[in-house]
């Protein structure tokens, strides 16, 4: 597997926060289809490849939704 520098966890989750502040995302459920659909538009641009750990990244940005809210 190539390392992939287009994207960081931190960058995502960033993004993730900024995209959710713009959406008024105040529910974890709502948080959680966010954090999909962000994972899912890089992968979908070739940024992150499927045999990358997309699963545990993508629980890592879940696991994050109280930092979110506590910033809100």
């Amino acid at each position: 597997m190539t390392e992939n520098l287009a994207y960081t966890p931190e960058g995502l989750y960033r993004e993730a926060e900024r995209r959710a502040r713009e959406q008024g995302v105040t529910a974890h459920d709502e948080w959680d289809v966010l954090v999909e659909e962000v994972i899912e538009e890089h992968r979908a641009v070739g940024e992150m490849h499927d045999d990358e750990e997309l699963e545990e990244l993508e629980r890592v940005l879940r696991e994050r939704f109280d930092e979110y809210i506590a910033e809100a």
